[in-house]
């Protein structure tokens, strides 16, 4: 099981990472323009929050479900730059990015002009994104590991 959802914690960002520039990109020029806040962006928005609450759920499955020894000895833990990164700094700086997105996702729904609803997004979900970007494993993610 642990397997099946390593591949699947690994192949989603690819998937998800294509979503989120389209979402924001699209989100932009709604921003930016008189364009109309149709349903189907917000449709999409909303399945970018799913599938960032997805890959959240599955990592924190992969995190506590099967690496729980890991925390035991917490001292070896934070003294080691490599676990700490892929047991401490990644997962907290993850679950933070969904929750901006979340949020971003929630004001845009409260917003009454389309120009509101996509600024919120475009705010949000970029600030999410760039922490994404910031601690995501890079090496791990672009050598199939």
């Amino acid at each position: 099981m642990y397997t099946g959802l390593l591949h699947l914690h690994h192949w989603l960002p690819f998937v998800y990472l294509l979503l989120m520039l389209v979402v924001l990109v699209q989100n932009f020029l709604v921003w930016k323009s008189d364009n109309p806040f149709s349903d189907k962006l917000a449709r999409q928005n909303k399945i970018a929050v799913l599938l960032t609450h997805l890959q959240i759920t599955i990592g924190l499955i992969m995190l506590f479900g099967f690496n729980l020894d890991m925390f035991s000895d917490m001292g070896t833990l934070m003294g080691d730059a490599g676990l700490r990164f892929k047991y401490v700094e990644h997962p907290t700086t993850m679950i933070l990015a969904a929750v901006l997105i979340t949020i971003g996702n929630a004001k845009s729904k409260r917003a009454e002009v389309a120009s509101a609803k996509a600024k919120s997004v475009v705010v949000w979900f970029g600030i999410g994104l760039f922490l994404i970007a910031l601690r995501m494993p890079w090496a791990e993610f672009l050598q199939g590991a």
